[in-house]
Formats: C-alpha cells, structure tokens, sequence
C-alpha cells in the first residue's frame, strides 16, 4: 500500500533515495491548479459541475460556469504577460521562481553522463507562471514543443516531437562539449499562449481582451476559440485540441514506463479519469517511484485511497500546516541539500 510520510519526518534514508533519483533517475513533476494558487483558484470540482450541467440541458448555465472559469485564468495571464502584477500574481510567479530555480540546481548536480540533463514538468494549467518563472533561470533552456525556426509566415508551430532533444554548448577555441540544462514543459491540456491555426497549434502573445458583450453566444465563442481542452467529461472528440491532448498523454505514459524514473505530484488531485488512469497502470513499473505532496489530510487521504495498492507510491502530508508551494519548495531543498553522504 502507498507509505504515508509527514513533511517533518525526512529522514536520512528518504533522503537518500530521492537524492539518488534526483541524481541519477529520469526526473519528472506533475503540476496541477494548486500550483498556481492564490493567483488563480483552484480548478475543485468544475469538470463534474459542468457535465451535471450538460447532462441536465442546462447549455447556458454550463458555458456560464465556463466562462467564469477561463476569466479566472485569462485575467492573471493578462497581467503575467504585461509585467503588471498585482500581489497574488507576484506572490505566486515567487513560487514558481524557486521551484524552477531547484530544478536548475538539480540539474547542474547530476553526476551522471549517462542520462540527459533534463527535467519534464507536466501540467494541466493554462497559465504561463512556468514560462515566466525560467527567466529566473538563464541556464536553463525552456523546451515547451514550439519551433524556434519560423517559417515564411514566423508562425511558430506546436509538435510533441520537439520535446526531449539534448542541447550542447561547444567551445569556439577548445576542445569541449557542455550539455545545457532543460526544462520540458508538456501542458496536458494546453495552455493560454496557443492559438488554433487551421490544423495546428501555434504561439501566440497570451493576452485576450476581455469580451464586452458577455452574451450567452459571446460567452460560448470565446470558450471554444481557446487552444485549450475544456473542463468537459466528453474530452475526446474529433478536434485539434482532443488529438493533442491524446497524443500528450501518449508522451506522459510513454515517460513513466522509463526505467528508474521519479514522478513527484503537486496541486494535482487526480481527478483528470484520463491521467489518473495512466499512472495506476504505470504504477506497475517497480522501478517507477511517485511521491505526491498532499495540500492537507482530506487531500491525503483521498489519494491514500486512489494508491491504495500501490507500495512504490508516497504520500507526503502535513498534520498541523497546508503543503501549499512554499512548503513544497522547502521540502524539495531539504531533499537537496542534504548531507554529502548520500551517495
């Protein structure tokens, strides 16, 4: 059965066995909306909310609540972009900028050649704090799937195949070859700065106006013009953003049956059937390890149910203090900076 950790009881031992994963394993987090909180709320319970909507004719009701979703994320991204933060957009783009600036650290520590120097973060946000967040990180290069080599048009096109290249720094005088940290940033479903354009995905600045005329019409059109998958039960469907969506989890299962790999979750409750599926069945790998970070004992123990079965699974859990994203950065720099004995 999954092991039930308090944050205060890392131990050497844990210590160590993370530490040699973060050294010498694949490396890989899953972000949910807890991460981006207080900018943004947390996504709860919509999903279910608007297919009982759905399921009882109420169309209007469902694309209101929609809506009233998509603007929590659309206004914070506005400011992100813009540079015009207010308190809660700072605060949690200072989340980020810690938890990126680890991974950085993390990376430059590995003391294998073996495997790349790379580290893949999936998220099923829209925003763009962790895009943001890496210009805390300028030795870090951000691979987020787009082609930086424009064509006639300097559209920059989406495809999953970009992801996983090894970059090196090689010195114009001397002899030397030095790979460049990464990031892969994979958004399971999608994100604010993708536009649909015809049958593909491409970069776009982020910001959208806010619409003037909430109509209910106006409101539906605005929720279907996102390159987004939408909080709906039904998420597969013959679209551009269902196939993307597919082919991305194909990429998360495919990541998760590579040997000796370290899958750690925060802000994320597994509610997605879709994703939570996939990791129950990746759970069977015995060299695949998850330690996911529990906001609070009701979070706790719904994943303890979920993972029941499961002995390579950890459940990290506070029973006096909510694991919020300054807690989780302090336990991932405890596992860190531990004694140099871990090896």
């Amino acid at each position: 059965m999954a092991r039930l950790l308090e944050v205060s009881a890392f131990d050497d031992v844990l210590r160590k066995r993370l530490m040699r994963s973060l050294q010498s394993g694949n490396i890989a987090f899953l972000l949910g909306s807890g991460a981006s909180f207080p900018a943004i709320p947390t996504a709860g319970a919509i999903e279910a909310e608007i297919a009982q909507l759905l399921a009882s004719g109420r169309e209007q009701d469902a694309y209101d609540r929609l809506y009233e979703f998509l603007v929590t994320v659309q206004e914070p991204t506005n400011k992100l972009v813009s540079g015009n933060f207010d308190e809660s957009v700072a605060t949690t783009l200072g989340h980020y900028e810690v938890f990126l600036r680890t991974i950085e650290e993390i990376l430059l520590a590995r003391r294998t050649n073996l495997l790349p120097r790379q580290v893949t973060i999936f998220s099923t946000n829209y925003d763009l704090f962790v895009e943001r967040g890496c210009a805390a990180c300028p030795t870090v290069i951000l691979n987020d799937g787009f082609s930086r080599a424009p064509g006639l048009g300097w559209t920059m096109e989406y495809s999953s195949r970009n992801f996983f290249r090894t970059l090196y720094s090689v010195g114009n005088l001397y002899d030397y070859r030095v790979e460049i940290p990464c990031v892969n940033l994979i958004k399971l479903h999608g994100s604010m700065s993708w536009s649909k354009e015809a049958d593909t995905i491409a970069l776009a600045p982020g910001q959208r106006d806010p619409i003037p005329d909430d109509t209910f019409e106006n409101k539906k059109k605005f929720s279907q013009s996102l390159a987004v998958v939408l909080p709906q039960a039904s998420k597969f469907r013959e679209t551009l953003m269902d196939r993307t969506y597919y082919d991305l989890l194909r990429i998360y299962a495919n990541n998760l049956d590579r040997e000796n790999t370290l899958l750690v979750s925060f802000g994320f409750s597994f509610a997605d059937e879709h994703i939570r599926d996939i990791t129950t069945r990746a759970l069977k790998n015995p060299t695949l390890r998850m330690m996911i970070f529990a906001f609070d004992p009701t979070a706790r123990d719904s994943f303890a149910r979920i993972f029941d079965k499961y002995s390579n699974v950890e459940i990290v859990w506070s029973p006096s203090v909510k694991l919020d994203f300054p807690q989780f950065n302090q336990a991932l720099n405890q596992v860190l900076h531990a004694p140099s004995d871990t090896r």
